[in-house]
C-alpha cells in the first residue's frame, strides 16, 4: 500500500512539474484590467465568471473561493484550456520628436498588431478530507502581458517587446464551520520573468550633447542612429487568499474571497546594443551591459458575488471584483552601473469588475447552457499614463458556455468569449524627446475547453 502511494505521488509530482513547465513558457497577452488574467475557469467564463464566488462544481473554486471547497462530496480534478487570439493596433494621430509645433514627425510605420495568439492552461484538485475538511492544490497564471511591434514602428524609442510570464501554485484548505457556512484559506508561491525591450536614439543624444556638424558627418542623425536595450529578469514572490461561503437558503448561495498582494524583486540582466559611432556615449559607465533590479507589487484584490436559483432549471448569478491597481505607480529600474534609473510612470489607479450571468440545467442534467455578460475596467488613468506595453482599457465581455456530462463522473465544458475595448487614447512622452499620439484599437476572442474529473 505505501508502495502504490509513492506511486501515485510521483506521478503526480510529474504532472504538476509538466503543467508548472508550459504555464510558464507560453505566451499570455494581458485579458483583464491591467495585466490580471481572469482565465482561471471555462465553466465559468461561460457565464463571464459571475458566478465564480460560490462556485463549487468544478476544482477552480481552489482559486476564486477556497472556502466553497467544502461542498465537493467527491475527489475532482479540472483541467483547462484556452486558446486567445487578441488584436492590438496602433493608430498614429501626430506623433513627434520635439514639441508638437516645431518637433517633426517620428519615422516608421505604426508597428503591426502587436498581440500575439496564446494558450493558457490551469489545473486544480479538490480532495475531501473529512467531513469538515478538504484540501485543494491548483496551478495557473494570475498576471501577464506579451506584445510585440515592429522593430522601425514610430514608438520603438518607449517599446518593442514586452512580456510577463508568470506561474502560482497554490495549496488550500477548507473547513466546514456548520452545515451553511465555510471559511477557506490558501497558501501562493509566485514565479515571474520578464522581457522588456526598446530602441535608443543614439542620433538624438548626439545632436545634444556633441558638436551637431560632427554628428550629421558621421550620419549620427535624430531617428537613424538607434542602438537597441534588451532587460530580462526573474522573482520569486510570496502570498495567501481566504475567501467564506454561506448558503443563505437551498436556492441561495453567498461567496466572499480576498487574495493578498504579492511583492516581486524582480534581478534582471541589461544588454546594449550601441553603434560604432555611439561608443563615446558609453564613457563613465553609460549603456555598458550590467544588472538591474525592479520592485513591483501585484495587486491585492476582492471578489464577492451570489448565485440564485429563480427556477428548477435556472439559475442567475452575479460578482464583483475590486482590484488595489494603485499600488503601481511606476516601474523603476536601478541599474548597478552608473546608467540613470530608467522609469516608467504609470499611476494606475483601483478598479471595478462587474459580472452577470444567467444558467440553464436540462432537465436530465446531461448538458447545461449559460450566458453572461462584464464590465471591466481600466487602471490606465489618461492618455498621458497609457503605455505602448501596456495599452489597456476598459472592457465588456460577452460570453457563451456549455457543459455536458460524458458520464457522472467526468464533464465537459466549452467556452466562448469576445471583448469589446473602447478606442485607447495614448500621448505618452519618452526619454528620447519622442512623444506617442495616436489610439489603439483593440479586440480579444477566447475559446476554451476544461474536462473535471470526479472519483
Amino acid at each position: 500500500m505505501i508502495q502504490s502511494h509513492r506511486v501515485i505521488i510521483y506521478y503526480w509530482q510529474r504532472i504538476f512539474n509538466f503543467l508548472g513547465f508550459i504555464l510558464l513558457w507560453l505566451a499570455m497577452p494581458t485579458l483583464g484590467g491591467g495585466i490580471a488574467l481572469m482565465e482561471q475557469s471555462v465553466k465559468e467564463m461561460g457565464q463571464a465568471f459571475s458566478g465564480a464566488p460560490t462556485n463549487f462544481s468544478d476544482a477552480s473554486t481552489v482559486f476564486f473561493n477556497p472556502a466553497a471547497m467544502s461542498q465537493s462530496e467527491n475527489r475532482l480534478l479540472s483541467v483547462a484550456g484556452y486558446v486567445i487570439a487578441p488584436s492590438v493596433n496602433f493608430h498614429n494621430d501626430n506623433s513627434h520628436f520635439g514639441s508638437a509645433s516645431r518637433g517633426f514627425p517620428l519615422l516608421g510605420n505604426n508597428g503591426g498588431n502587436a498581440g500575439n495568439w496564446a494558450l493558457i492552461p490551469n489545473i486544480y484538485y479538490v480532495h475531501p478530507l473529512t467531513n469538515r475538511i478538504t484540501l485543494g492544490f491548483g496551478v495557473n497564471t494570475l498576471f501577464g502581458m506579451k506584445n510585440s511591434y515592429d522593430s522601425d514602428w514610430k514608438g520603438r524609442y518607449q517599446a518593442l517587446d514586452s512580456e510577463l510570464r508568470h506561474i502560482n501554485f497554490n495549496p488550500s484548505v477548507a473547513f466546514k464551520v456548520t452545515k451553511n457556512f465555510s471559511l477557506g484559506a490558501g497558501f501562493n508561491v509566485q514565479y515571474m520573468q520578464t522581457t522588456l525591450t526598446n530602441a535608443i536614439d543614439f542620433g538624438a543624444m548626439c545632436v545634444q550633447f556633441r558638436n551637431p556638424s560632427e554628428c550629421f558627418s558621421q550620419g549620427a542623425l535624430p531617428q537613424l542612429n538607434d542602438g537597441h536595450a534588451s532587460l530580462k529578469g526573474d522573482s520569486v514572490g510570496f502570498g495567501y487568499n481566504f475567501g467564506v461561503f454561506y448558503t443563505l437558503t437551498q436556492n441561495l448561495r453567498l461567496g466572499a474571497s480576498y487574495r493578498s498582494r504579492v511583492t516581486h524583486d524582480v534581478h534582471s540582466k541589461v544588454d546594449f546594443s550601441v553603434p560604432d559611432n555611439a561608443v563615446i556615449f558609453t564613457r563613465g559607465s553609460q549603456f555598458i551591459d550590467t544588472h538591474a533590479q525592479t520592485s513591483v507589487t501585484l495587486p491585492d484584490n476582492v471578489l464577492f458575488g451570489f448565485s440564485y436559483r429563480i427556477a428548477p432549471r435556472w439559475t442567475l448569478s452575479a460578482d464583483a471584483l475590486w482590484t488595489h491597481w494603485s499600488l503601481i505607480r511606476e516601474l523603476r529600474a536601478d541599474f548597478a552601473s552608473l546608467q540613470r534609473d530608467d522609469t516608467l510612470t504609470l499611476n494606475w489607479r483601483d478598479t471595478w469588475r462587474y459580472a452577470f450571468g444567467a444558467n440553464y440545467q436540462s432537465e436530465s442534467n446531461k448538458w447545461a447552457l449559460r450566458s453572461g455578460f462584464a464590465y471591466d475596467q481600466s487602471p490606465v488613468s489618461g492618455a498621458q499614463f497609457r503605455s505602448p506595453r501596456i495599452p489597456d482599457g476598459n472592457r465588456y465581455w460577452l460570453t457563451f458556455g456549455f457543459t455536458y456530462a460524458l458520464s457522472q463522473k467526468i464533464h465537459v465544458h466549452g467556452a466562448y468569449a469576445h471583448l469589446f475595448v473602447d478606442d485607447l487614447a495614448i500621448n505618452k512622452q519618452g526619454v528620447s524627446a519622442d512623444t506617442l499620439v495616436g489610439h489603439y484599437s483593440e479586440q480579444f476572442n477566447i475559446g476554451g475547453l476544461q474536462l473535471d474529473w470526479r472519483f
